[in-house]
């Protein structure tokens, strides 16, 4: 079974996917398989082609320099994610087939806006007050213009929470966010059972 983890940035996302693959889940981050994929030639080529040489720092892409570049203009960010989507969903996709009869939680931050939430079995967003992300994201090191203009161009929560299967808020205690995981874990679990019953029957 596949699960899509999914959430605004400061959410919190990295720290329950912690959870659930303590948990027992094998899990996969698109925040890793972008970082992986900036390291390939070709990615580079690419990126230098379309938004200079001016987002290097040496011979490698500098995150923040592209990050700056992309967030000024949706034109830029859709360019790189038509670049990067692609390359992080096929990543995905391999993971989870190469460990069948297993639940597989992949933390895709733009799992609505790039429109592969059918791809998944079930969605589990995160969420937590805008002011609370924005914190989080300055603790990180980005400015408070920095992470609002990232924040801007992703969808309202009010809207991922409609398409989600689960939701946890992550604006309390780490204990009370964990219980929320474990309890959506045994749910998963319990579906996932089923899911594999109805499989060896061959049914769909």
């Amino acid at each position: 079974m596949l699960i899509g983890l999914t959430g605004s940035l400061g959410s919190g996302k990295s720290t329950v996917l912690k959870e659930f693959r303590e948990l027992g889940a094998l899990t996969i981050s698109a925040d890793d398989i972008v970082h992986q994929v900036l390291e390939r030639t070709d990615v580079k080529k690419e990126i230098a082609r379309i938004f200079g040489t001016g987002v290097f720092s040496g011979p490698d892409i500098d995150r923040r320099r592209l990050a700056a570049r992309v967030f000024s203009s949706d034109a830029q960010r859709r360019k790189l994610e038509e670049i990067l989507h692609p390359l992080v969903y096929e990543r995905v996709m391999e993971f989870y087939k190469g460990h069948p009869g297993s639940i597989v939680v992949a933390e895709i931050p733009l799992l609505f806006e790039s429109g592969k939430k059918d791809d998944f079995d079930m969605v589990v967003l995160v969420v937590c007050p805008r002011d609370q992300a924005i914190k989080r994201l300055e603790e990180r090191g980005l400015t408070k213009d920095e992470a609002e203009k990232r924040l801007r161009v992703q969808m309202p929560v009010e809207e991922k929470a409609r398409l989600s299967d689960f939701v946890i808020d992550n604006s309390g205690s780490w204990e009370d966010t964990s219980e929320q995981v474990r309890k959506i874990w045994q749910k998963i679990s319990a579906r996932a059972g089923v899911h594999s019953a109805r499989n060896s029957h061959g049914q769909q």
